[in-house]
């Protein structure tokens, strides 16, 4: 009731423009990392908290029917990179975690 009457603006809730999959445990901790980056540039990015296999993280990706998905394996961490998918047409990159959230903020220019 406090913030109907501040009329506060929350935009689209349920928007999720990308979902981390993290594959091991260091990878996990780096999706810690990149899921705060991403939502400090004004990306709405999520990731798993249950420590899930990749094909339970690839269906939750599926639900929150995100543009993206970035994969993040330990092979990909050793090389300072991320696997971006674009979800609607099941095209994969590899990217530079560092350019991760401009890589996603160009992908989503019209």
């Amino acid at each position: 009731m406090l913030l109907e009457n501040q009329q506060a603006d929350w935009g689209d809730l349920s928007r999720v423009d990308v979902y981390l999959v993290g594959l091991g445990e260091a990878a996990e901790r780096e999706t810690v990392k990149l899921l705060q980056q991403l939502r400090n540039r004004g990306i709405a990015a999520e990731r798993d908290y249950l420590g899930r296999k990749m094909k339970a993280q690839m269906k939750s990706a599926d639900r929150y029917r995100v543009r993206f998905t970035a994969i993040l394996g330990e092979d990909e961490l050793a090389k300072g990179e991320i696997t971006l998918k674009d979800m609607s047409n099941g095209e994969q990159r590899q990217v530079s975690l560092t350019g991760l959230a401009d890589e996603i903020l160009a992908s989503s220019q019209p």
